[in-house]
């Protein structure tokens, strides 16, 4: 019987790992995006999934094509691009998990959610998204300010919009197994796609007023309803402060410790399919403060932890009385 201390234990899944790299960033304005797969391996991403018992499968990279220095114009910049990109790594993705492997997929820009989302929807009879996000991502050609693909994913997946990004998933995904989590900046054709289609969601105004408690009987309640689920993680979602190497980065979003508590529960309680890290800007990080947030992240996602009291304290403990046990044999 699980108890709250249940939580600080070791999940028992040991599936092994396939990591997608997809260094698309045509769905943004924001440059710089594609480097962001690379910056994470670079800070310990392989040494981190390795060190909670995962094997690591395979690591592939879908190509991209080379984002130019200025953005297009449009109602849907880059989107032939945008959509071939999306159809190989829908197909990496729903490979992968048939193959019995979790999937950790590096953005990017969060419109590599359209090939991760759909080759994991094609993979389960049933699946839920957390979609954790200061934006709900659901315009579509008609509704877009900006034209940028990467705002059109929720929508796209649950079949509205152009028939370009709709005819990229083999099944659409139910608005009522969407749960979209610290919304905080909204177009009005956004919040009207939102109350349309009763999407569940919770904004950073919900979470200030009732803290972490309904998100979590949410998740719980999304998780008894699915196969699995699917977690993509936008790093905008979180306050500039403790995450400034994003696209977008913002005021007033999730705290570390709500982001954490967040992984925590849905790695301990969920059957997890796999996740997006996306929309980091690593020219924009200070001191490596938001890889080494998104791969704390990934390691709770992913049921363990790579925490400081782990990865520098009880580790140097361990390596430092292995030296002395030795020493006095």
């Amino acid at each position: 019987m699980k108890d709250n201390l249940s939580f600080y234990e070791s999940s028992p899944n040991v599936a092994p790992v396939s990591i997608v790299s997809v260094p698309l960033e045509l769905g943004s304005d924001e440059r710089g995006l594609a480097e962001a797969p690379a910056y994470l391996f670079g800070n310990g991403l392989e040494k981190i999934i390795t060190s909670l018992g995962r094997e690591i499968a395979e690591s592939v990279t879908i190509p991209c094509t080379k984002a130019p220095r200025v953005a297009s114009a449009g109602t849907m910049k880059h989107v032939r691009e945008i959509a071939s990109v999306a159809i190989r790594s829908a197909a990496a993705t729903e490979k992968a998990l048939r193959g019995g492997n979790a999937v950790v997929a590096l953005g990017g820009d969060h419109s590599i959610a359209l090939g991760t989302l759909a080759g994991a929807a094609a993979a389960y009879p049933s699946l839920g998204v957390i979609y954790i996000d200061a934006h709900p991502d659901c315009n579509t050609d008609e509704t877009t300010i900006t034209g940028n693909v990467h705002g059109m994913v929720t929508s796209a997946l649950m079949g509205h919009g152009h028939s370009i990004l709709t005819k990229i998933p083999k099944r659409f995904i139910a608005p009522e197994d969407f749960l979209f989590v610290g919304l905080k900046d909204f177009d009005q054709k956004e919040i009207d796609f939102l109350r349309a289609n009763k999407l569940s969601c919770f904004t950073m105004l919900d979470i200030a007023k009732r803290g972490l408690s309904p998100v979590m009987s949410a998740i719980d309640a999304l998780s008894r309803r699915v196969d699995a689920v699917w977690i993509s993680m936008d790093m905008d979602s979180i306050d500039s402060s403790e995450a400034p190497g994003v696209g977008l980065a913002t005021r007033g979003g999730l705290t570390r410790r709500e982001a954490l508590a967040l992984a925590h529960h849905i790695g301990s309680t969920c059957r997890v399919a796999g996740l997006d890290i996306v929309e980091m800007l690593p020219a924009k990080d200070v001191e490596g403060k938001t890889a080494g947030l998104a791969l704390e992240l990934l390691a709770r996602f992913l049921g363990g932890e790579y925490s400081w009291y782990q990865r520098e304290y009880i580790d140097t403990y361990r390596e430092t009385n292995v030296v002395a046990v030795r020493e006095e044999l």
